[in-house]
């Protein structure tokens, strides 16, 4: 009888202890099963974050927990305790006392956030990174625990918004402590207008700029304009009252409303705060429970007179200082402490709305984290509350994945490894080899984009991308590693993204470099361009990743990749055996030059433009486009064929004319171009060079004089490659 005691007890203490103090919290075998514990006047938020524990543990052992409502606690069973606690410091805290377990968070979703942390450091609940779901995994038969354990976790930031496709997901969310504002805002950016089209205005709703008003913008002090948006708010509130955030911002232009009371609460003729903050306070007052925010931006300038409501907050938009150089190193750094600073004495909450992508190529790698993580421990030091990182929204841009996490991570603990997060992201998704090169590439981009203080904006074309990070060579030995991959993972999804992204760039490589060794052609002694089969091959391969990857745009615009590689086929096609004389051949500008397009260069060495103006097009808008030629360089030429961009959106149109004249500016030819009302294309127009037979000929050095079009406002000219042929 003896034995059999001591035995038991032998059982017993393996059970519950081992050399490592540990102690068991479920034993198929020997029945031991915690119960789930939330109070009786739980909600239904927390009672969903119950149920996905319950699931997340039926994952990792095959067994549902009872979830018990009760405010008192059974002194016969082990418990998992599940609590809201809005007072607490932290985020999150998991503990263990006795032989109960408590999660608590500061609300339901950093609860979820606590729960799956403990899952991650006590269990082996796996989770397959590339789809965010649960993997297939043998059940665990037991689970043992610390004896005991204190954990607590605070963000950084109380707003974390990655602005990525890869977010929209909810267990990504729930995985990564995210916010998505789908969910969270009634009225997001400029959709104000939007939202009041159901209701019919009065025409007080509108600002009055000297004697009229005008629909462009609102008047911000109208008692019609407010009516109607507090009828809005309260209607989204009501259908939905997690939607506790909105935001007010006077429409996207700078008109300002400067009627008797606008003026009277503060408004100048270049500045809308006053209005608007007054416009905030009002709606705050009568919301308590709600949040109300506008932007610092555009007419949206100086802190008002008047105390901010304590739920009213601003937005500070990065978009004019993100230039891929981290604020404190870079020469906005003193003004962006001082906006902050400022604004951070007039309301409680700041947000930053910052940007992690090139809008005008989602397909550049655009390597930032490592400026980001530099920029938002600068944000936290200043004090700002939240962040929304703009990303490429529903479209994919290149290894969006690996940021949208990173950036997670960033946006609750700044201090995290980016080296050790990088190699960890890779690792978990392919194979040792293909992970190592990923790894090593991507993190010496970083490096790389880092440490060169060239600024790169957030619309930028690929040459400003090369001269940044982005060394032909160096990329070019890496896609030949990578595509040898294609067939192995040709139906891995996010591989092939990864490749559809890398193959636009190496086009984009050699769209850049023209003729020469990373171009798309060379030219050879007879002045003729030969396009290389490489293109071709290329081009073919990016029709079919971007298919079976079922990518279709790569920009803002939404630029399609079927339209991008219609054009180039187009381009090759009349480029090859075509014959360059003008070929990188000296000439001279006359005309004044744009600050922003003075490399003359592009004129003549064999690139050519598409749809974006940002790459490989010269623009003139202060004045006509001149250029100075000595005829013996291009004697052998029997017409000038150029290539012109129309960008309506942008103000860029088809020149009206183009002269040939000498050089005591007598006109010689004269091409006259009949009034186009395309809005986004690009035309080559080619002007025969005087013959033999002509009555003027063609001097010994000679002037192109290519004129704008005479369109009111603003209005540019866009030229990318000059040809005599």
């Amino acid at each position: 009888m003896l034995k059999k005691h001591i035995y038991i007890a032998i059982t017993f203490f393996a059970l519950t202890a081992c050399a490592q103090n540990k102690v068991t919290l479920y034993s198929k075998q020997h029945k031991i099963i915690p119960k789930i514990n939330i109070p009786i006047t739980a909600n239904t938020l927390l009672s969903n974050v119950a149920k996905e524990f319950n699931e997340n543990f039926k994952k990792l052992t095959g067994q549902y927990l009872k979830i018990e409502r009760s405010n008192s606690l059974n002194n016969n069973y082990n418990y998992i305790i599940l609590r809201v606690n809005p007072t607490q410091k932290d985020n999150y805290c998991f503990y263990k006392k006795d032989k109960n377990i408590t999660i608590q968070g500061v609300n339901a979703q950093n609860l979820l956030f606590g729960i799956n942390q403990f899952f991650k450091q006590f269990t082996n609940l796996k989770l397959n990174k590339k789809k965010y779901k649960i993997t297939q995994q043998t059940t665990n038969s037991d689970i043992e625990i610390p004896l005991s354990f204190s954990h607590c976790s605070t963000a950084d930031f109380d707003y974390r918004e990655p602005y990525f496709s890869s977010n929209f997901n909810p267990k990504f969310r729930a995985l990564n402590k995210t916010n998505y504002l789908e969910l969270e805002w009634g009225l997001w950016g400029h959709n104000l207008k939007k939202n009041l089209k159901k209701y019919s205005l009065p025409e007080t709703s509108y600002a009055k700029v000297g004697y009229n008003r005008n629909k462009n913008q609102y008047c911000f002090t109208s008692d019609s304009l407010y009516k109607y948006v507090k009828k809005e708010i309260g209607n989204i509130y009501a259908n939905d009252n997690s939607l506790d955030k909105y935001m007010i911002l006077p429409n996207d232009n700078n008109i300002v409303c400067t009627c008797t009371n606008c003026k009277v609460v503060g408004n100048t003729k270049s500045d809308a705060a006053p209005s608007v903050f007054n416009f905030l306070n009002r709606l705050a007052e009568d919301y308590k429970e709600l949040s109300f925010f506008t932007t610092a931006y555009a007419t949206v300038k100086e802190i008002p007179q008047f105390k901010a409501a304590s739920n009213v907050g601003i937005f500070y938009s990065t978009i004019d200082i993100q230039k891929g150089i981290p604020i404190q190193d870079s020469k906005y750094r003193n003004q962006f402490k001082t906006d902050i600073k400022k604004w951070k004495k007039y309301v409680n909450n700041i947000f930053i709305w910052d940007y992690s992508v090139n809008f005008d190529n989602y397909f550049d790698i655009y390597p930032s984290l490592k400026v980001i993580q530099k920029n938002l421990k600068l944000y936290k030091k200043l004090g700002i509350n939240g962040v929304f990182m703009h990303g490429s929204e529903y479209d994919y841009s290149t290894f969006q994945d690996l940021k949208a996490k990173i950036i997670a991570k960033l946006l609750w603990n700044s201090d995290v490894n980016l080296d050790d997060e990088i190699r960890s992201h890779f690792y978990e998704k392919y194979p040792k080899k293909l992970a190592e090169d990923l790894t090593s590439y991507y993190s010496f981009l970083e490096n790389s984009f880092l440490e060169n203080k060239k600024e790169l904006h957030i619309y930028s074309g690929i040459k400003k991308s090369i001269k940044k990070y982005l060394d032909p060579k160096m990329f070019s030995s890496f896609y030949k590693e990578f595509e040898l991959n294609a067939e192995k993972y040709k139906y891995d999804k996010d591989f092939l993204k990864i490749i559809t992204a890398l193959t636009f760039l190496k086009l984009e490589i050699m769209r850049d470099s023209g003729l020469g060794n990373y171009g798309f052609a060379t030219i050879n002694n007879n002045n003729e361009i030969i396009v290389k089969n490489e293109v071709a091959i290329l081009l073919d391969k990016l029709s079919m990743f971007s298919k079976s990857s079922n990518l279709k745009n790569y920009n803002e615009s939404r630029f399609k990749i079927d339209e991008y590689i219609k054009n180039w086929r187009e381009k090759i096609y009349k480029y090859h055996k075509r014959k360059h004389y003008f070929f990188k051949k000296p000439f001279h500008v006359l005309s004044k030059l744009d600050e922003d397009y003075t490399n003359i260069n592009v004129l003549n060495n064999g690139t050519f433009g598409f749809l974006d103006y940002n790459t490989n097009w010269h623009i003139s808008s202060i004045d006509n486009l001149t250029l100075k030629i000595e005829k013996k360089i291009i004697e052998l030429s029997r017409k000038i064929t150029f290539s012109f961009l129309q960008d309506t959106k942008h103000s860029i149109y088809y020149p009206s004319s183009i002269e040939i004249l000498d050089v005591n500016s007598d006109i010689i030819k004269t091409l006259k171009l009949p009034l186009d009302k395309t809005s986004l294309a690009t035309k080559e127009i080619s002007i025969a060079l005087p013959t033999q037979f002509d009555k003027k000929q063609l001097s010994d050095i000679f002037i192109i004089k290519i004129n704008k079009n005479n369109i009111k406002g603003k209005n540019a000219l866009a030229c990318d490659e000059i040809i005599f042929n």
